[in-house]
Order: C-alpha cells, then sequence, then structure tokens
C-alpha cells in the first residue's frame, strides 16, 4: 500500500446488515447504491449484492443506471434490475436498456411510456404524499383507477417516501398509503416499499413487501436511532504517514503560521488527504488515530493534512481517519453519511477487507 489514503469495505458486514434486517421485519430488502452507494463504491456494492444473489437495486440518476449496465457489461452481466427514482423522459434509452425500471412520478408521465411501449411490468408508481417530491398525487388516484380498469396492467412496484414525520403523523402517512395500494390492487404490483431508515425502525408496516434502505444497509445511522445490530460497511479509511517534521525545523504549518498548533506539540506529521480528495475542512481540530493513540488533525489542505504529533509517530506508520464514526456529526458538523459520500471515487480508492 502507497501512502495514499483507501476505504476498507467489510463484504461480510454487508451480508448481515442485508440478513438482519431481513429478519428483523420479516420483508425483503430493496438495497439504495445512490451516490457512489452512499460513498461505498457503488460498483463494488453492486458487484457483492450480485454475489449475494440480490439483483435489484435502486439508484437516483440514470446516469448511475447507464454506468452500472455498461460495468457489467465487461462480466457478460445483464440478469439485474435498476430502479431509477429520477423521472426518465428519454424513451430511446429505456427501450435500449431494459435493465432501467424507470419511477413514473406523474400522469402524464404514465400515459407517455404507455405511448412509448414501456412496459407496466418494468414501471414503479411514485406516489406524493405531501414531502416536497414528485410523484402521482393522491387526487390523480381515481384518474390512475380508471385508466386501469379495462387493462389487466402489472406493475414492478409501488411506492412513496416516509420522512421522520412526528410518530402519530406517521400513522397517517401509512394508511394513506395501504389505502392507495389497496385501491389499485395490491396484486397488481411486483414489490410495495415506503420507508426510509428512521421509518424502519419506528413502524411495522403489514402492506410493505420490501424495505428500501440506503444507509441501514452500510451500518449507518440516524441521530436517534441506534442498533447495535447492524455493523459499518466501511470498516476502516487508512493510510500511512507521508512524513514528520520537527517544530523547532519548521516556519509554517501549512499556510498557517506556529501559532496555529498546540504550544506542547513538538512534531508534525503529513498524511497524503485533502479536501480535493474528500476529506473536508472541517475535520480540523478533529482526532486520527495512529499506533493506537489519538493525534490532534491541525489543518486540511487540497492534498495534504497535518497533525500535530509526538516522537512516537513514524513515517509509513498507519492512520486511520474517521474511526469514531458516531461523533462525527457533533466534532465537524457533518454526519458519517455526508463525509463517507464526499470521498473522491478517483484518489480515495475503495477495497475490499483482506485484499
Amino acid at each position: 500500500m502507497s501512502n495514499s489514503f483507501y476505504a476498507i469495505i467489510d463484504k461480510d458486514a454487508l451480508r448481515h446488515n442485508i440478513e438482519y434486517l431481513r429478519a428483523f421485519k420479516n420483508k425483503d430488502v430493496l438495497p439504495v447504491i445512490k451516490a457512489n452507494a452512499y460513498g461505498h463504491d457503488i460498483f463494488l456494492i453492486a458487484k457483492l449484492l450480485y454475489e449475494f444473489d440480490i439483483k435489484t437495486w435502486a439508484v437516483a440518476r440514470l446516469s448511475e443506471a447507464l454506468d452500472l449496465i455498461n460495468y457489467f457489461k465487461t462480466f457478460n452481466i445483464d440478469d439485474f434490475k435498476i430502479l431509477v427514482f429520477e423521472s426518465i423522459l428519454d424513451y430511446d434509452i429505456l427501450n435500449q436498456n431494459k435493465n432501467i425500471y424507470p419511477a413514473i412520478n406523474s400522469i402524464d408521465e404514465f400515459k407517455n411510456a404507455l405511448a412509448n411501449n414501456i412496459e407496466t411490468e418494468r414501471m414503479s408508481l411514485k406516489i406524493d404524499l405531501g414531502f416536497a417530491r414528485n410523484g402521482i398525487s393522491e387526487s390523480e388516484i381515481e384518474s390512475l383507477k380508471k385508466l386501469a380498469k379495462f387493462n389487466d396492467w402489472k406493475f414492478f412496484s409501488i411506492f412513496s417516501h416516509l420522512f421522520s414525520v412526528e410518530y402519530e403523523k406517521g400513522f397517517d402517512v401509512i394508511k394513506r398509503f395501504s389505502d392507495i395500494v389497496n385501491k389499485l390492487g395490491k396484486n397488481k404490483f411486483s414489490m410495495i416499499h415506503l420507508q426510509n431508515a428512521a421509518a424502519v425502525f419506528n413502524y411495522d408496516i403489514d402492506i410493505v413487501t420490501h424495505l428500501r434502505t440506503g444507509m441501514l444497509t452500510y451500518g449507518l445511522q440516524e441521530p436517534g436511532f441506534y442498533d447495535t445490530n447492524l455493523r459499518p460497511v466501511l470498516f476502516k479509511l487508512i493510510g500511512k504517514v507521508d512524513s514528520v517534521k520537527y517544530v523547532n525545523d519548521i516556519n509554517y504549518v501549512a499556510y498557517e503560521t506556529l501559532e496555529s498548533i498546540d504550544s506542547c506539540t513538538t512534531k508534525i506529521a503529513k498524511i497524503k488527504i485533502g479536501y480535493g480528495d474528500g476529506f473536508p475542512k472541517c475535520n480540523r481540530g478533529t482526532y486520527c488515530l495512529i499506533n493506537k493513540k489519538e493525534y490532534k488533525i491541525s489543518q486540511v489542505t487540497m492534498d495534504n493534512t497535518f497533525i500535530e504529533v509526538d516522537d512516537k509517530v513514524k513515517v509509513g506508520d498507519e492512520v486511520q481517519l474517521y474511526h469514531r464514526p458516531n461523533e462525527l456529526k457533533a466534532k465537524t458538523g457533518c454526519g458519517a453519511l455526508e463525509l463517507y459520500i464526499a470521498l473522491s471515487s478517483l484518489r480515495v480508492k475503495r477495497i475490499l477487507k483482506g485484499e
């Protein structure tokens, strides 16, 4: 390993989380792998899921789906399904890429998709329940029911978004969604999904068939909810000390004078990661782990980070960042989810634990 930084992905933790979530609510799991699989590497995670015989995934953008399709072409693999949340109005792309299962976000989109020969078996009906997101409005459900009256349509899925509403209001959202599904016919949908991460903990929802979750798949947890059975899939963010200098031999730490560091600091170590790698300046003043001891991060520049160390730290020593993921929000203002997604896929490679 060079002195650059790597994110170590734990395959066993990913498998464990999915199996645990399945047993937890007795539902199947629809993994969300958008935003580079929440910073874990969309290609690596999709390949692992495929190995686990989980061949249906959800993404936010058409571009993510197309990248996945091109990636799996190199393995001659095409028996997977990708639900895309955003509206797709390029029907040539849909007709050319049968792996893509589009979300339908309005009655007009539904009619246009039908007119362009998109099979209903590939469509997922998104229902707008008032969370300032797109989707078919509740007022349009009757029109949709009338359209379906003389057609034996089957759909890929129906879904909405149950965010962290007040607990009692969540039951109202669940009832409204359940009423819509029953009005249209539950047997018309291969998958029914509603919950986000917090709602997985908060509610048991009979009508859903799948837990559509991203954060929990990767062992990431929201404030106020914590399950010790989930394991972090991003096992470690590690690199090596690139250089060490005595404070007496330097005049500046990065772009600041020595007054910026603690007076008792004897050495400054440099590591090869910075905000150009997706390790933002909000990490200044937090701590990293070297030789089982915590050391303060003094400066973060585009390509490097500087750490206040002592005589125990040597060039080549392993450095672990984000070693206390559950404390990141309090110390940086950003949660682990935001910080992991920010990590550059070009400059911070994801590799499997043990490789």
